[in-house]
């Protein structure tokens, strides 16, 4: 770790063919209950961020547990504007975010979570997108984030 970087930042892989970027937090916190992530920005204000399914993160009905899809989200609504270079790593804090679940979550592939910045001001950035697999959508969102003004070291 070099002098400056935060002790939790992400570890990043490059690119595989689909041009997705590996993205990990290290340790046993919280923030690495997803596991690896990957990342593709889309556009000026729209990032994919893209984890794997399986059995572990199944709910009883064989489907994707809705905690593990409101914590994923969690993640993707910091991973994305990182990603896209619109916000430094811990460098702002959720202040609201409403779901709707539309679809259940299959277990069998991967969960892309679109991240859309729909506004961003001084102190806030607004969001909104969709978690889906392929045609398949399985929620809709709307997110704000509060800026802080000294990111953690």
């Amino acid at each position: 770790m070099s002098d400056g970087e935060h002790p939790f930042a992400p570890r990043h892989d490059g690119p595989d063919a689909d041009g997705f970027h590996g993205w990990t937090f290290p340790g046993d916190g919280f923030a690495s209950f997803v596991g690896r992530m990957a990342t593709r920005v889309e556009g000026a204000d729209v990032c994919r961020v893209r984890v794997e399914t399986g059995p572990s993160r199944a709910n009883v009905l064989g489907k994707i547990h809705g905690g593990f899809l409101l914590g994923f989200l969690d993640q993707a609504l910091f991973v994305g504007p990182v990603s896209m270079d619109r916000l430094p790593f811990v460098s702002a804090v959720t202040l609201g975010v409403s779901t709707q679940f539309v679809g259940a979550g299959r277990i069998e592939e991967p969960l892309d979570c679109l991240v859309e910045i729909v506004r961003e001001t001084r102190r806030l950035v607004f969001l909104r997108g969709t978690m889906e697999q392929g045609d398949h959508l399985v929620l809709t969102f709307q997110a704000t984030l509060s800026k802080i003004s000294k990111p953690v070291s």
